[in-house]
């Protein structure tokens, strides 16, 4: 549960100290990081799917 947690909020911080403490900047990074999750994973998806 702690390593959960841990791996939640660390996005989070990091999102926070990219941004400088300002809320809309904070707000933008964690919607890039989104982004770049998504394209990751369903990059992740089309290699294993291939791969079946």
């Amino acid at each position: 549960m702690t390593l959960l947690l841990a791996l939640l909020l660390l996005p989070l911080a990091l999102a926070i100290v990219l941004a400088r403490g300002e809320p809309v900047r904070t707000i933008s990074c964690l919607g890039a990081m989104g982004v770049g999750c998504f394209i990751a994973c369903w990059s992740v998806m089309g290699l294993l799917r291939h791969r079946a």
